[in-house]
């Protein structure tokens, strides 16, 4: 009988600590050209450690932005997350070495110079605070940094222009 007890009890502390233990998700967003954009949902009381995994075919800016789906009923907070970060790193998840910054969810729009083409993530941390949990979203847009010959073509372009309206200029007069 005591062996029953001691089962049940080890059953009830083991859910326990699920509960409360960090719940990871990791989400392959492939090549991002333009914007990307994700949900995730979190159970109530957890602290979670999510990635969204991707690529870039140039080198790129990237703008991101998180923000919790706040839902209230009254003075009842229903679904919330808390200390909602964002960090962008290289490589695929986990083997990023360089940490291109980090910023706090639901505080605006941060942008990030990604230098090479290849692969990076986003990990994403924070606790459910709601009385159902937490839902939250992560976007991500991502524009082409211009070669420096695409720089050199658009000053040609300009001194072609100035030629030609000189030009106008001194046949008008």
């Amino acid at each position: 009988m005591n062996f029953k007890k001691t089962g049940v009890a080890l059953a009830i502390a083991v859910s326990a600590l699920a509960a409360g233990s960090v719940q990871a998700a990791t989400v392959n967003a492939g090549t991002i050209s333009g914007s990307y954009s994700t949900v995730f949902n979190v159970a109530q009381g957890v602290s979670f450690a999510d990635t969204v995994n991707f690529s870039i075919a140039s080198p790129s800016t990237l703008t991101g932005t998180a923000a919790s789906l706040k839902l209230n009923f009254g003075s009842l907070s229903l679904l919330d997350i808390a200390g909602l970060t964002v960090n962008v790193w290289n490589n695929s998840h986990p083997f990023g070495t360089t940490n291109f910054g980090s910023f706090a969810g639901g505080t605006g729009s941060y942008t990030f110079n990604l230098p090479t083409a290849g692969d990076y993530h986003v990990d994403i941390t924070g606790t459910a605070t709601g009385a159902f949990g937490g839902t939250y979203a992560v976007g991500l847009q991502v524009a082409a940094v211009p070669e420096p010959e695409t720089y050199a073509m658009l000053l040609a372009g300009l001194g072609v222009m100035g030629a030609i309206a000189r030009r106008r200029k001194q046949n008008a007069a």
